[in-house]
């Protein structure tokens, strides 16, 4: 079950893994791998991410978590 919505935004995703939006953006560039996978959406530059990629992403970094 999750307990996050479909789509996150950034200051969501922020909130969820007690990071800054600005640490957040930063990561994206620098770091790709310290963020869950973005939500790409053609024709825009917002950022977004499916709510269930984040679940999947933080079950594999979660310490006696499933890997996927």
């Amino acid at each position: 079950m999750t307990f996050t919505k479909p789509v996150l935004e950034l200051k969501d995703l922020a909130t969820l893994l007690a990071r800054s939006p600005e640490t957040i953006r930063k990561d994206l560039h620098r770091n790709p791998s310290a963020v869950p996978p973005r939500l790409i959406i053609s024709g825009t530059r917002l950022l977004r991410w499916r709510a269930v990629d984040v679940d999947t992403w933080l079950a594999q970094r979660v310490e006696g978590g499933s890997h996927v």
